[in-house]
């Protein structure tokens, strides 16, 4: 027997009730994303998933971004995380000497668009709906040229 408080997904409170959510998010580990351009040598870090207390030391000459509110908004992951960026236009920088906190060089993954390729996941009933969509489409044109030659049929007689 299903209780009336909780039907189709619902829950259903009376007055004077309170609700607690406790969310059980451990603190993801600072990244620190660094790209060098091969050609002119100059680097840009994205410090991302840090404290928002986190301290950075802004080396001469380079630009440091960091806002005291949400940078990244991952929409598609219902996530938000901190981030800062650091340029700059004349030298070469290290990322790890900038940011006050472990890091950990990957050399094993450069910032290529195809590796994050590989990763991407569709919903896996779309190729379904598009087949489905289309599949209506063209029962729609067939049955419009139907009733239009029946017309043009009578209309002739």
């Amino acid at each position: 027997m299903v209780s009336p408080a909780v039907e189709l997904g619902k829950l259903t409170f009376g007055k004077g009730t309170h609700l607690s959510v406790i969310s059980d998010v451990q603190d993801p580990d600072p990244s620190v994303y660094q790209m060098r351009s091969p050609k002119t040598g100059r680097t840009v870090c994205l410090f991302t998933d840090f404290d928002s207390q986190a301290d950075f030391q802004k080396p001469e000459g380079a630009t440091v971004i960091s806002l005291n509110s949400t940078v990244l908004d991952m929409k598609v992951m219902d996530s938000k995380s901190n981030g800062a960026l650091t340029w700059n236009s004349e030298t070469n920088i290290e990322c790890k000497e900038n940011f006050q906190q472990p890091f950990y060089p990957s050399s094993n993954y450069s910032c290529d668009a195809k590796l994050i390729e590989k990763s991407f996941e569709t919903d896996m009933d779309l190729n379904f709906y598009n087949l489905l969509v289309i599949g209506l489409r063209i029962l729609l044109l067939k049955v419009i040229g139907f009733n239009l030659f029946m017309t043009l049929r009578l209309w002739s007689c």
